[in-house]
């Protein structure tokens, strides 16, 4: 049973405000620069931060259904996302209440208890890919049993931090839609480039599950939950591009040599005329599929996301280059933003992936 996620239940005044808040809600807890102090962290959560997301502003609930205290559709969905990436949040909202949530509201009334534990705030990881971390149902690595199951996932975000997993899982029906408890699953954090995106290996062996959905449903929830994750790292994308095209523009206005600023260079200007159109290139994707006319959500999606990770790995090298001798610090935020870039174009496919799949669904 798919879920059609509506498009937008707020007006545009009430949807700026959201980013507002969220915006000034980040700002006030210190990100993007507090990013650094998660090095090393298993969980790359602010703890404080997403309950006050969460619980106080709602987040954890945001596109999902009414009967769960859902707010708002797809638009508002990519306007936190963008708001989030913008200033590196460490909050689980992509991971839990994006994918997690997503593929839950597909699952039908079996998957509500669960739902609403997500809505209220409560961290859940989705361990659905292969071993490179991409959905593909010919790819499955878990099985189970009718009771159980079994197998490993690799490179599940937030899987530490979670209290239960979100599992796709192969077994009589063909897919089954599963959840396990986190205490039944052994869970082993992962290094992360990205200090608030870690990962982690999560394995079952034998390990007590329940059955949400099998066969046909199961696969749809999960198809239709990942393509909206999807766009919404693309979304996440936009944010870290867009602040990093910012921060260099600033930059540039300000920094002399030989008695000028080095923005008045013709080709500092070239460079930055480029780079602009990284910004409006992952732009694009996102209007498109807000916009009402987008009538293949799968394909947007992956021409968002492959579109959107070139652009951000881009303009953070861009943006590191155009700050000079600072942009290669550790006490600089360009790092961190190309931290992220990194993350993002490899979580639930690269650019590569993508683009053979917008091949593959448009028939080329």
């Amino acid at each position: 049973m798919s879920r059609d996620l509506p498009l937008s239940t707020l007006d545009r005044d009430e949807l700026a405000e959201l980013r507002a808040t969220v915006r000034a809600v980040a700002a006030e807890a210190g990100y993007p620069a507090g990013v650094r102090a998660l090095e090393g962290s298993p969980t790359g959560i602010d703890a404080d931060l997403w309950r006050v997301l969460a619980e106080e502003i709602g987040l954890a609930a945001i596109g999902l259904p009414d009967e769960v205290g859902g707010l708002g559709g797809l638009a508002e969905v990519l306007a936190i996302a963008e708001e989030l990436g913008s200033s590196l949040a460490p909050v689980p909202f992509l991971s839990t209440t994006v994918l997690c949530g997503q593929i839950l509201a597909g699952a039908g009334e079996a998957g509500a208890p669960y739902l609403e534990r997500v809505a209220e705030g409560r961290i859940a990881a989705a361990a659905i890919t292969n071993a490179r971390g991409e959905w593909s149902p010919a790819d499955i690595t878990c099985t189970f049993d009718g009771s159980t199951v079994s197998g490993t996932v690799r490179f599940v975000a937030h899987g530490a931090s979670a209290e239960f997993l979100v599992v796709a899982a192969r077994g009589s029906e063909g897919i089954h839609l599963i959840i396990v408890e986190a205490a039944d699953a052994s869970v082993t954090p992962l290094p992360s480039l990205d200090f608030s995106r870690p990962t982690a290996t999560v394995t079952f062996d034998g390990s007590p599950a329940v059955a949400i959905a099998s066969g046909t449903p199961a696969e749809a929830a999960i198809s239709d939950g990942v393509d909206i994750a999807v766009i919404a790292t693309g979304a996440d994308q936009l944010g870290g591009t867009q602040r990093c095209f910012d921060m260099t523009l600033e930059y540039i206005k300000l920094r002399r040599q030989f008695n000028r600023e080095i923005g008045s260079f013709q080709a500092i200007k070239h460079r930055m005329a480029d780079a602009l159109i990284l910004v409006e290139m992952a732009r694009s994707g996102i209007e498109k599929v807000t916009s009402g006319d987008s009538d293949d959500r799968a394909a947007d999606a992956s021409v968002v996301k492959a579109w959107g990770s070139e652009a951000y790995i881009a303009m953070t090298a861009e943006a590191i280059q155009l700050h000079g001798g600072v942009g290669f610090t550790w006490e600089h935020d360009a790092h961190l933003y190309f931290r992220r870039a990194r993350f993002d174009a490899a979580f639930l496919g690269d650019a590569a992936f993508h683009r053979e799949r917008i091949a593959t669904l448009l028939a080329w």
